[in-house]
């Protein structure tokens, strides 16, 4: 995320156990913060929709209302939000700040036409009640946006005014819920989701008022970031690819399972095999932290000291120690992930047996679930090894390990839907499986043969751009020399 690295550098210059404490929660703020406190909202509702009595019907509809626009809001704003990351973090690190808030407004109205016509198309055709359709659009809409900002996030200092933006956002439409359900007939189905858009509006122009109160400064150049697209266009699809490869096992079971179901004429969705993904999804919180705080802070320094020995002419032995020094502590932090994952991920295991056959799970459900845990064990471990390889600019083989990971995912899922309910997750957890072993295969690779790419590759095609690593030749002659 954007600016993150520099706030956690602050926080872990000052020892002790509170200084540390205070980086954990930052990085789980900025990170899966708005991710949890969406979930803690979609398990209120579900409880609410079940206290007033509103039946099984009325609650798919809804549940897959959510669901859809939190998946397809994902998945269309994932890519473009690695790219106006790139271009934010570029903007902070050469101090260029006045470009940022023109880059929200530009971004936020780009994406904005591209999400709105993406649900107009969706909704004109579905037999759901107008008003319906028209806050559901409000809701698919708004959660792009919310997800755009959620990049800001990282760069907005105070965090404590950020956190209350999201508790009064959810108070305030709370109330109105209550309000709407209780005092004015409609709908309650309606009336929830009208609440709920209430809260992701409040959040979006929360989040705008701090983030143009912390960035006052602000130049003309609205749409600069788009120029990113072309140079970078790997990347993009890079997180497009990676997003879709974690969620189009589910598509499979829409589109081919016995199991899917029709909701309203408008939603296709699999509730025995979507709900213990979503659950199973949850398992990989852990990592979503950890890896922020490693790579910003031990890995990051011995990588930036390895590259600034090169660039300003040190000699051919400390560069090659520099380069044992981050490859130990890249593999070191890398394992250490790896096992804090797996502790969590067995550990989600073995409470989803005790605890989720008491909300109803079965026990096809539940070896599901199992089976999946163990999948998104391999995708974030993947992920992780993919954002190493973009640290080192090495895009086409991240680009090939999430490509391959999507087209496996769908393959694999696909193939065992046939061999029966024993089977279901196992395709995606295969795929996953060996999407990080190729991606460790590529990383390992890329390492030892790291000398190469730095002074061959990079300074070949930098040169042809006029670029960062200039003189880069001469030193390789003055090495060889």
């Amino acid at each position: 995320m954007a600016g993150i690295g520099f706030e956690l550098k602050k926080l872990f210059k000052n020892e002790g156990l509170f200084s540390n404490l205070r980086a954990y929660l930052y990085s789980t703020f900025v990170t899966i913060g708005p991710i949890m406190i969406s979930v803690l909202v979609i398990t209120l509702l579900q409880l609410l929709l079940k206290y007033i009595g509103v039946g099984k019907y009325e609650r798919e509809i809804l549940q897959a209302t959510i669901t859809y626009s939190f998946i397809f809001s994902v998945i269309l704003s994932s890519g473009y939000c690695m790219m106006l990351s790139r271009y934010l973090s570029d903007r902070l690190y050469t101090e260029n700040n006045e470009d940022i808030v023109p880059a929200l407004y530009g971004s936020m109205a780009s994406i904005l036409i591209i999400s709105g016509i993406i649900g107009f198309v969706f909704y004109y055709r579905s037999p759901l009640d107008i008003t319906y359709k028209f806050f559901s659009y409000i809701l698919f809409v708004g959660l792009v946006v919310q997800t755009l900002l959620s990049i800001y996030i990282s760069m907005v200092k105070n965090f404590k005014r950020v956190a209350y933006s999201f508790l009064y956002s959810t108070l305030t439409a709370a109330i109105i819920g209550y309000i709407l359900i209780n005092y004015t007939g409609m709908d309650k189905i309606l009336s929830i989701l009208i609440a709920f858009d209430i809260c992701i509006i409040m959040v979006i122009t929360l989040l705008v008022f701090e983030i143009q109160q912390y960035f006052k400064e602000k130049s003309t150049l609205y749409f600069n970031f788009i120029k990113y697209f072309s140079e970078y266009y790997l990347i993009f699809l890079t997180n497009i690819f990676y997003t879709t490869g974690l969620y189009i096992h589910n598509f499979v079971f829409w589109g081919f399972s016995s199991m899917n179901h029709i909701v309203a004429d408008t939603y296709v969705y699999a509730p025995f095999y979507d709900i213990p993904a979503f659950y199973a999804f949850l398992s990989i919180m852990p990592t979503m932290v950890i890896f922020v705080v490693k790579v910003e802070t031990a890995f990051y320094e011995k990588y930036r000291n390895y590259f600034h020995l090169i660039n300003n002419g040190a000699c051919y032995q400390d560069i090659e120690l520099a380069k044992k020094d981050m490859e130990k502590i890249l593999y070191r932090e890398l394992i250490y992930i790896m096992q804090i994952q797996l502790f969590f991920s067995i550990g989600f295991i073995i409470l989803g047996i005790q605890i989720l056959p008491l909300v109803g799970f079965t026990t096809s459900m539940i070896d599901t679930f199992n089976i999946l845990v163990l999948g998104y064990y391999c995708a974030i471990i993947m992920f992780v090894i993919m954002t190493i390889l973009l640290y080192y600019d090495n895009k086409k083989d991240a680009f090939y390990i999430t490509l391959f990971f999507m087209a496996t995912s769908y393959f694999f899922t696909w193939t065992t839907i046939s061999l029966g309910e024993i089977h279901y997750g196992l395709g995606f957890f295969v795929a996953a499986l060996l999407s990080l072993i190729f991606a460790i295969i590529q990383l390992r690779r890329y390492v030892k043969d790291i000398e190469y790419h730095v002074f061959c590759i990079q300074v070949s095609w930098k040169d042809k751009k006029g670029g960062l690593l200039e003189g880069l030749i001469d030193r390789i002659n003055k090495i060889g020399g």
